[in-house]
Order: structure tokens, then C-alpha cells, then sequence
């Protein structure tokens, strides 16, 4: 615990460090976690930080890691030999564990890229993806199509995560009636466009980033798969 902005001497950790990168992570980006920036944080002299990650990288690698394995323990067991049935519940709590964390949303979805300069986090991204292509390939989908599967998945997953994300911020007043299912109108003059007037009258979701419409998109999803499980076969 921190005492007037310090810690207890003998109280720095890696552990204690991790947390702190975790924070800065979360409130300002993966970009303004640098050594300095976590030694301020935790009131402490940036050489207490360097002696247990020598480098940024290194720091950058261990929070990344990090924050991958809490994602997986955050993730639920999915107790069906059903492949639709597992694939729904799978991706359902994937977006579940990241909407709920906003480290892990930093981390996770905006650093996807930068998880592959990461050992760490490749090693427990790894083998969370190897698990789950095995479900597809039980299920009894060629190689090429459950790495497309999980892939699409994925994509699709991490994308509705993002424009929820965005929008949050863009809409400000009106963010929990567009997040919540209520009807957003979509800004300007939608009358030159009759075709897009036309769908967003049907109800067509603005954020796309309501549960019914994540679960609309997972059951379309489901539904090509299976057409192209049955196709193969």
C-alpha cells in the first residue's frame, strides 16, 4: 500500500510494478508506459524500475504477458462437445473478460499487433488459439478452414469491441442509450440515401456494439460455418 504517494521501502516488486504499467496502460496507452512514467506513478526513483526491468522492452514484454494470462484465467470453461455450442459461449466471455477490463481492452484488442514482438504473450496467446482450433478440428473442419474460422472470429470479435470502444467516447450524452439497444439516429441527411435510410428505420444499429448485435453477427457467423461444415463434408 502507498503512503502519502510512496511506497513502503522493501515493497517494490515486479508485481507491484506490472500493476502500476497495468494502470498507465489503461489511462493513458501502451505508448506512455516507459520506465519513468511507472516510477512516478509508484512515487519511486526510476533505478528502483530499471532493477527489475532493465529495459522498456523488457517491461513492455512482462505487462503484455501479463495481461495476456489474466485474460485467459478470465475466459470461462466451456463444458459442450458442441462445436456451435462452444464457439458461442467462447467468444461470447472473450468479449465479456475485455469489455469489463479496460487494461485488458488496451492491451489485448489495441496492442493485437504488438503482441508478436512479445515471447510472453505468444506463448499464452498460443495456446489459448491452439485449444480452440482444436474444438474446429474435432468438429471435423479442414485445417484451412478452422484457421479461417477462428480467425474470422476473432476479427469480427475484437472489431465490435473496438467500435463500442470509439463510440463511447465519440457519443458522450448519449452513450448508454446507443450501447444499451435504444435508437441513435445516424448524423446528417439520410433522404439523398434511400437505401441506407431505408435499413436504419429497420432498426439497423448505429455502434453495432449492442449484445443483440454481437449475437446476431456470432449467429450469422455460426450459420456460414455449419453451411460450410455440411459443404465439405
Amino acid at each position: 500500500m502507498m503512503v502519502n504517494g510512496r511506497l513502503p521501502r522493501g515493497s517494490l516488486d515486479s508485481e507491484v510494478i506490472l500493476m502500476a504499467a497495468e494502470r498507465l496502460a489503461a489511462e493513458a496507452g501502451l505508448a506512455e508506459v516507459t520506465i519513468r512514467k511507472v516510477a512516478a506513478v509508484l512515487g519511486v526513483q526510476h533505478p528502483a524500475v530499471h532493477y527489475h526491468f532493465p529495459r522498456r522492452h523488457d517491461l513492455v514484454d512482462a505487462l503484455l504477458g501479463r495481461a495476456v494470462r489474466r485474460f485467459n484465467e478470465a475466459l470461462p470453461v466451456i463444458d459442450s462437445d458442441d462445436w456451435e455450442t462452444h464457439l458461442r459461449g467462447y467468444w461470447e466471455g472473450y468479449r465479456a473478460a475485455l469489455r469489463s477490463d479496460p487494461a485488458l481492452f488496451e492491451l489485448v484488442v489495441g496492442q493485437w499487433a504488438t503482441m508478436g514482438r512479445s515471447q510472453q504473450a505468444l506463448d499464452s496467446s498460443y495456446g489459448r488459439i491452439d485449444a480452440q482450433l482444436g474444438v474446429l478440428l474435432r468438429a471435423g473442419f479442414t485445417p484451412e478452414q478452422a484457421g479461417y474460422a477462428y480467425h474470422l472470429l476473432s476479427t469480427y470479435t475484437r472489431g465490435c469491441l473496438a467500435s463500442e470502444h470509439e463510440f463511447a467516447r465519440y457519443l458522450g450524452p448519449d452513450r448508454d442509450d446507443a450501447l444499451h439497444g435504444s435508437h441513435v439516429d445516424l448524423p446528417g441527411d439520410l433522404d439523398q440515401f434511400p437505401n441506407l435510410h431505408e435499413v436504419t428505420k429497420r432498426g439497423w444499429s448505429y455502434t453495432f456494439a449492442t449484445d443483440a448485435d454481437f449475437d446476431h453477427g456470432l449467429t450469422v457467423i455460426i450459420a456460414g460455418l455449419r453451411a460450410w461444415l455440411r459443404a465439405a463434408g
